[in-house]
């Protein structure tokens, strides 16, 4: 005689709560809420995304500190019309400015795209990306203008102690900038997952 099959396991109700938990949350970031301010934030995000990508583009043509009008030989080596003097004067602050000034153009651009791509900004979750794109091309913006200054000032001679107390002051914005924008994206995350996580938290602990 064959043994009876075993019983059925039954899933852990932890994990059942942690996937109705998971799944209320999705649907939470991708349903559509009525927010009669949507279409305004959106118009002023995208001037602000435009604005912004088009200061990137004329500082990549109209690097600081401007370009060489003809070609010549400076101390041996040939510098070429249409070419940055900071990058032969400050290589390495020329570079980490071409880096955060692309990196601020790339996400201004994205920003365009998600509103040319017709995604509707009333869905949290596009307003959460939205919001991440935007810090990102800001604080990249915030640092370009930084290297732009320290590329730009001298930082020799009797001009060194001029050099530094813009160094300073620079990197106190920027740190105060840092600071302001982490306490705001923190608030407004914490603001638009809080109410979800504990209302699907408590329906699955009640279902269980």
């Amino acid at each position: 005689m064959l043994p009876p099959p075993a019983p059925p396991q039954r899933q852990q109700p932890a994990l059942t709560a942690v996937a109705r938990c998971f799944r209320s949350l999705l649907d939470y970031f991708i349903k559509e809420v009525d927010d009669p301010m949507a279409e305004k934030r959106a118009d002023a995000l995208l001037i602000a995304a435009s604005v912004i990508a088009t200061m990137n583009y004329q500082a990549a043509i109209s690097p600081p500190g401007g370009s060489y009008q003809d070609t010549r030989k400076i101390n041996g080596k040939t510098v070429y019309a249409g070419q940055s003097i900071v990058a032969y004067i400050s290589p390495k602050e020329y570079r980490k400015f071409s880096t955060y000034n692309t990196i601020s153009f790339t996400f201004s651009m994205t920003t365009m795209f998600l509103f040319l791509s017709g995604l509707s900004l009333k869905r949290r979750i596009f307003s959460l990306l939205l919001m991440a794109s935007m810090f990102a091309t800001i604080t990249a913006t915030t640092y370009s203008y930084k290297l732009a200054l320290e590329a730009t000032t001298p930082a020799h001679d009797e001009l060194e102690e001029g050099y530094i107390f813009i160094k300073h002051l620079v990197e106190g914005a920027l740190n105060t900038w840092f600071v302001i924008a982490g306490v705001t994206v923190v608030v407004f995350v914490g603001k638009l997952v809080k109410p979800p996580v504990i209302a699907a938290y408590r329906r699955a602990t009640l279902r269980n």
